[in-house]
């Protein structure tokens, strides 16, 4: 099935059959099930990304979404930043969007802040794009129509969290919906835009100190006052780990590994006891750059390295990115 058809499929039907109990609904299995392969195939992505749709869990969902993952990123909408099919409530439109995660900002921040952060990291990832990159998906997306849920609903909350996590985004009315060619043309362009950034903030297990202002983070506001001034101020907090890189891939990495950098020889453990013991950090041999067009098999052995947290940022600093071996080579040791 193509990819117009899915869309136009999905805004026509759901409202309808959204009138039926969820349990066991075909049409949701359809979305769940048969939606992720059929665009799988028509944008013939390589393995580093995945395909996830969903009509609710338990529930019809109000802004039903289909995702897709860098799986170097994140695997889910609970965090990280990711590319993503977002349907109005009304199913008026449907919105092609870069956007982020809140649930892990919110069990430790709260709701209100949380969406804060996003809006705030929002900017900066817009302003580290640049506009020209992000000329075709400028359309504000502000508005997916949540006046018909209620205010005190998980639903409504979250369409307000990804009004406040998008980063870019592109609508096309139900009405107006474009052919094929046109619709993959877009999502190839926005998943270029989701590669550039995560080029530039997911090289490292934390985000660049370029990108990210030096903070303290008060976990609880005080007051009212209190949270105006950390709105007002962003700069007085760090946001940390921008993006949720696949954890079971990193520790498989130093797992096999070890943890002893393979450019300098420095050990945590060595140097720092205890507080040191089996913390090092994940390194991919290829460029980020050459992996978007290529077929990936994520292998912990022979696709990464380990190496310290300084020559970790020093090897990136030097463009185009050396291997390893290379890199070495200008150490004064």
């Amino acid at each position: 099935m193509a990819l117009r058809e899915s869309l136009e499929k999905i805004m026509f039907e759901y409202p309808v059959v959204s009138n039926d109990n969820f349990k066991g609904h075909s049409f949701a299995r359809y979305v769940r099930n048969v939606v992720p392969k059929s665009i799988s195939d028509s944008l013939k992505l390589p393995e580093i990304y995945r395909v996830k749709a969903s009509a609710g869990n338990g529930s019809w969902a109000k802004v039903p979404w289909i995702a897709i993952f860098n799986k170097l990123v994140t695997e889910s909408v609970m965090s990280g930043f990711y590319c993503v099919y977002l349907f109005r409530a009304d199913f008026s439109g449907v919105y092609l969007s870069l956007n982020q995660g809140i649930a892990d900002k919110r069990d430790q921040f709260g709701l209100g802040v949380s969406r804060e952060i996003l809006r705030g990291q929002a900017k900066l990832f817009k302003d580290k794009l640049g506009s020209d990159k992000l000329r075709e998906f400028s359309d504000p997306l502000d508005d997916l129509k949540l006046d018909s849920i209620p205010k005190t609903t998980t639903a409504r909350r979250l369409g307000v969290a990804y009004e406040a996590g998008n980063i870019a985004s592109k609508f096309y009315s139900r009405e107006s919906l474009p052919d094929d060619k046109k619709l993959v043309g877009d999502v190839m362009k926005m998943l270029e835009i989701y590669f550039s950034l995560f080029e530039e903030v997911s090289l490292k297990e934390e985000a660049d100190s370029d990108l990210f202002q030096e903070v303290s983070l008060k976990k609880e506001a005080k007051n009212n006052e209190a949270e105006r001034e950390w709105f007002e101020d962003p700069t007085k907090y760090r946001l940390h780990r921008v993006t949720e890189r696949n954890q079971t891939l990193s520790r498989k990495v130093k797992e096999l590994q070890g943890y002893e950098c393979k450019a300098c020889g420095f050990d945590f453990e060595s140097r720092y006891g205890e507080i040191g013991r089996g913390y090092i950090e994940a390194h991919h041999n290829v460029p980020i750059s050459n992996l978007s067009g290529a077929k990936i098999q994520l292998d912990p052995l022979n696709d990464f390295t380990v190496l310290c947290s300084n020559c970790h940022s020093m090897i990136h600093r030097i463009k185009p990115t050396p291997t390893v071996e290379e890199f070495r080579q200008n150490l004064k040791m």
